[in-house]
C-alpha cells in the first residue's frame, strides 16, 4: 500500500519512529537517545514524562505502535531487539511516514530488506525523490560503510548518539514543514491540519537550533510567515461564516 502524503485528520499521526536495536533494554546503553522520548505526548506540556527503562521493556519487540513524545512532539513508537518482528512492523506500518534507528549489525541484515520489500515508505510521493531518513548508529562508522554506501540516498550514519539526534530532530521539523505545505496546497486548503504540522516544525527547529547552538532563523521564519497565513485565513474564514 503506498504511502499517501495527505494527512485527513491533524489528531491522528501519520508518523512514526521505529528503533532496533539489541541493547535498547540495557538502563547503561542509548541514555542521550531514550531522553528524549517521553510518555506525556501532549507537545504543549513543558515538562512532559520520560520513559524509563522499565517502560521500554513494555515497548519492545511488540509490533504495534505506542503514542509517545519525541522532543515535545506527537509520535507512534516502536523499538525491536527482534530483526524479524521489527520488520514485520513495516508491514503493518508502511502507510506512515517512518524514521528508522538502527545499529549498524541489524541495520546491515535489515536495511536491504525494507527498501526492496517497502520502497514506497523512504520514498516522496510526489517528487519520487528518496528520503534519507534511516538513522545508523554504531560505534565505528569504517565497519559498516561497504554495505551502508549501496544505500547512501537513504541512510546516514552517525557514531554519536548527539549526532544522530539533532539531525533526525532537524529532518523530521523539515518533513513537517513539507507536509503543512502540501495541506496548504490542497483544494480547499486543510488549515488545521496545516497549522498542527507547522507548529510541530517550529518547535523541533528551535529544539534544533539550542542543540547545535546555531541560529535556524531562515526555517523558523518561513514557518512563522506560514502560520501567519493561516491565523488571518481562519480569521477571514470565520467572520464570513458570522
Amino acid at each position: 500500500m503506498p504511502h499517501d502524503a495527505t494527512i485527513a485528520y491533524e489528531e491522528d499521526p501519520n508518523h512514526m519512529i521505529i528503533w532496533l536495536d539489541l541493547t535498547i533494554g540495557d538502563p547503561k546503553e542509548h541514555i542521550h537517545l531514550k531522553k528524549s522520548f517521553s510518555s506525556q505526548a501532549d507537545p504543549k506540556n513543558e515538562t512532559p514524562v520520560k520513559l524509563f527503562d522499565r517502560e521500554y521493556d513494555d515497548i519492545l519487540d511488540v509490533v504495534g505502535a505506542a503514542p509517545v513524545g519525541f522532543e515535545g512532539v506527537e509520535f507512534l513508537f516502536a523499538a525491536f531487539t527482534n530483526a524479524e518482528l521489527c520488520i514485520k512492523c513495516f508491514e503493518e506500518n508502511q502507510d506512515k511516514r517512518i524514521f528508522f534507528i538502527t545499529s549498524g549489525s541489524l541495520g546491515k541484515a535489515v536495511v536491504p530488506i525494507i527498501l526492496d520489500r517497502f520502497p514506497h515508505v523512504f520514498t516522496d510521493p510526489v517528487t519520487d525523490e528518496p528520503y534519507s531518513s534511516i538513522y545508523i548508529f554504531c560505534g565505528v562508522i569504517a565497519n559498516h560503510l561497504e554495505w551502508a554506501l549501496r544505500y547512501r540516498n537513504y541512510v546516514q550514519m552517525f557514531d554519536f548518539e548527539a549526532d544522530l539526534l539533532s539531525r533526525m530532530v532537524r529532518d523530521i521539523g523539515g518533513y513537517f514543514l513539507a507536509e503543512g505545505k502540501q495541506l496548504l496546497d490542497e483544494d480547499p486548503p486543510n488549515y488545521p491540519a496545516a497549522q498542527h504540522r507547522l507548529t510541530w516544525s517550529h518547535e523541533l527547529y528551535q529544539r534544533y537550533g539550542k542543540m547545535e547552538h546555531c541560529s535556524i532563523k531562515t526555517e523558523l521564519n518561513e514557518v512563522n510567515e506560514l502560520l501567519e497565513n493561516i491565523e488571518e485565513e481562519m480569521a477571514s474564514s470565520s467572520d464570513e461564516d458570522d
